[in-house]
């Protein structure tokens, strides 16, 4: 059956019903006159939705117009969803939807019709009619989430769409429709609108999904797992456009003037229409010195956030400094940058104790001086750009720019410069965005340093692109404090590493963490003792994931709609990964191997290094990560361990992450347990470990990891004691320092 395939299905009830009478003339009017019926519909809602909300349809050559079975998958956001894509994707759907909603009088006119098909989502055997449908070769449009969004973001997909795909062997075109949830067709919510601009996007046609390789009673929910990321696919595609950050800022601030955007421990707040006017002050004062870069070195506040928008908008290059790195390396990241200009404040450098001698050589701009100079006349030439300014549009190359540099963490290795454009953050905060179900009602609680890139991309930038608010705390380390915070204020999302969720974890009161509904672990492992501390203290799941700087930063997350503990979740959309066998690890049938990946969110390159560049991103723009990874049965990520980070004894590669986090998980709660390898003359490598406190002895060490079953080359020969551990700014061990010391301690034949 070919093109006439839409036809025949159209027609076919009636000519089941002219077979009957003979009367095959009247069959051919009727259908005539159906056929004009649902053109003249087609027309009038077109003219509708082209009027009121500027309809856009994207991806339309992905439509088939010849197929054997078809579904048609999308998420589900308001009431005028399936028209919308009955009208501009032109199939003859047969559209599931649920009885008991197709009963109600208002919706019967609309859910009881020969396009229809209700089913009981509670009788399972009502899925052997669209089973049966799809078949006989009607496309299906399948709402695999079963009801309109109460957040805009997706929410559960039910298995029977799996069910479907699974048995009736159809291709899938998942469809994306972005913004219905903003229009008053929508669930009632603040952010609705009349004129709500959609747009609908029309991913590629997917082959049919087969899943014989898994066992009978697996397959249906992985085969919703597969339509989810499907979808999560499309979501990207639906919302990525070529921009720049400070293009997005101003919109995004234009939407939601009145809304509350930061609020700081100082007790500084601004809504979105402020920090619009701010950021241009500051980005205006800013513009006046010729360097495209320009250096940041403060804390998370309000005015933090205020001048790295203002230099975006402005088009400045933001080069984040690493203050808890150390002076030398500061210095280092100074002269890298060729930074002659830096934003910090005479208050913050005292805490820190810095000595204004480190600048030698480059202006020092202090926000202190910034805030007093601002005149009625820089207020007032701010407010009119606010209004006038451009935003969101057309970037002419401006998104392939570099929007900021961040230092990586330097925990196997000299820190280098990241380079991140446009392109690559605004990619991952719509990859991010695509599986993390936040939304603009959230309080994001951000305490990590804007000059790591979970901080920046995922603390701050994301709850802007959504128009949420966020609370910005000066340190990660204030474990008492943080968790006040959070009660104080409210917030509903908290973002950490391990070591920082830990400290809160241990200090917070019971209550402390009421209002969190979503806690994401990244920069590290997430350890079991982290886990449970949350889920049996706060009734909390935390969820974990995994990043690069860059990589802008995020590669992979769990969340609650794809989770998989154990796991740091599956890739995100817009990326490709491979992976390459490391000699002397198992491969486990090409499921285990060094990770690389590619997308738009992998950065330009490293500041003035063609070397490391070159190293870092292989032929055709691949990121090797470094990382020794497992892929799970549901195609999640596992984390063995850094390459760099293991150790090759007797002929056996053994990870030292891995044991660390076997350490952790053991005495975690109560000391910091590293490890560390060291040359052997018999065996090539040995292990040692070094403890955080005196309590902790090699017998124990022992027996913890004979209890979690680590062989005996994994179990360190010696241990030694450390009690001020070397951290970087993500609160993660230093191992470089702390190999320094060891080495130092040895020589000096301490401990």
């Amino acid at each position: 059956m070919g093109a006439d395939r839409r036809i025949y299905l159209l027609t076919m009830p009636a000519i089941g019903q002219a077979a009957k009478t003979g009367d095959r003339t009247a069959v051919s009017g009727r259908t005539a006159l159906r056929t004009l019926f649902e053109a003249g519909c087609r027309l009038l809602f077109k003219l509708y939705f082209g009027l009121i909300h500027r309809a856009r349809v994207d991806g339309t050559e992905n439509i088939p117009r010849t197929f054997e079975r078809l579904i048609v998958i999308s998420n589900h956001a308001s009431l005028i969803d399936g028209i919308l894509i009955w009208t501009y994707l032109k199939l003859p759907f047969k559209i599931i939807v649920d009885r008991r909603q197709a009963e109600r009088i208002l919706f019967r006119p609309f859910m009881r019709n020969r396009y229809t098909v209700p089913i009981d989502s509670m009788n399972p055997y009502a899925l052997k009619e669209v089973v049966q449908w799809a078949k006989a070769g009607a496309p299906l449009l399948v709402f695999p989430e079963g009801r309109m969004t109460t957040t805009g973001s997706l929410m559960k997909f039910y298995e029977g769409t799996g069910f479907v795909a699974l048995r009736t062997g159809a291709g899938v075109l998942p469809v994306y429709l972005k913004n219905t949830y903003g229009t008053f067709f929508a669930k009632k919510h603040p952010g609705r609108r009349f004129f709500a601009p959609v747009t609908i996007t029309v991913g590629r046609l997917r082959p049919p999904i087969s899943l014989d390789h898994l066992p009978r009673r697996m397959r249906k929910r992985e085969a919703t797992r597969i339509l989810y990321r499907m979808l999560s696919e499309v979501y990207v595609e639906a919302h990525y456009r070529p921009s720049t950050l400070g293009r997005e800022f101003v919109c995004r601030c234009r939407e939601n003037r009145r809304k509350p955007l930061f609020a700081d421990s100082s007790g500084s707040s601004v809504t979105y229409g402020k920090a619009l006017i701010a950021a241009f002050v500051l980005g205006r004062r800013l513009a006046l010195f010729e360097e495209a870069n320009i250096g940041i070195m403060l804390p998370n506040l309000v005015v933090t956030a205020l001048v790295f928008m203002g230099l975006q908008i402005f088009g400045k290059v933001a080069v984040f400094l690493n203050y808890s790195s150390g002076q030398a390396a500061l210095r280092r990241a100074m002269d890298l940058a060729d930074l002659n200009v830096v934003v910090t404040s005479r208050a913050f450098m005292e805490r820190l104790r810095i000595e204004e001698d480190l600048f030698s050589g480059r202006r020092l701009v202090f926000v202190e001086d910034l805030k007093k100079a601002v005149a009625f006349r820089d207020r007032a030439l701010a407010l009119a750009e606010s209004f006038l300014a451009r935003g969101r549009g057309k970037a002419d190359g401006d998104e392939h720019r570099t929007a900021v540099i961040l230092f990586t963490s330097g925990s196997e290795g000299s820190p280098k410069g990241v380079c991140l454009s446009h392109e690559n953050i605004i990619t991952n905060v719509h990859q991010a965005l695509s599986r993390i179900d936040v939304s603009a009602e959230d309080y994001f609680l951000n305490a990590l340093p804007l000059f790591h890139g979970f901080g920046l991309t995922v603390g701050l930038i994301i709850p802007i692109f959504l128009g949420a608010r966020s609370f910005l705390y000066v340190s990660p380390l204030h474990y008492r404090l943080v968790p006040e915070a959070a009660y104080g204020e409210g917030c509903t999302v908290l973002y950490g590493t391990t070591t920082f969720l830990s400290g809160y974890g241990r200090r917070a009161d019971p209550y402390d963490f009421y209002s969190l509904r979503r806690v994401f672990a990244g920069g590290e492992p997430l350890t079991e003792a982290v886990f449970d501390l949350y889920a049996k203290k706060f009734g909390i799941r935390v969820m974990a994931g995994y990043g690069a700087t860059e990589c802008s930063p995020l590669i992979s997350v769990n969340s609650a709609l794809d989770h998989e503990y154990g796991t740091v979740g599956a890739v995100l959309p817009g990326m490709e990964w491979r992976l390459v066998a490391v000699p002397g690890i198992e491969d486990k049938e090409g499921r285990v191997g060094r990770l690389l990946v590619r997308g738009r969110n992998v950065m330009k390159g490293y500041l003035k290094s063609e070397e490391a560049s070159l190293s870092g991103l292989a032929d055709g723009g691949w990121y090797d990560t470094g990382d020794v990874v497992e892929i799970t049965q549901g195609g999640a990520l596992r984390i063995v361990g850094r390459l760099k980070r293991f150790a090759k004894i007797g002929g056996e590669m053994i990870s030292l992450s891995a044991v660390e986090e076997a350490l952790s998980e053991a005495f975690g709660d109560r000391m910091t347990v590293a490890v560390m390898s060291e040359a052997d003359e018999r065996r090539g490598e040995r292990l040692i470990a070094v403890a955080s406190s005196r309590s902790l002895d090699i017998k124990a060490v022992r027996e913890a990891l004979k209890a979690r079953d680590f062989p005996d080359l994994a179990i360190p020969r010696d241990l030694l004691f450390m009690k001020d551990m070397p951290r970087l700014g993500s609160g993660k061990v230093d191992h470089v320092r702390l190999g320094e010391l060891v080495r130092k301690q040895r020589a000096e034949g301490g401990e």
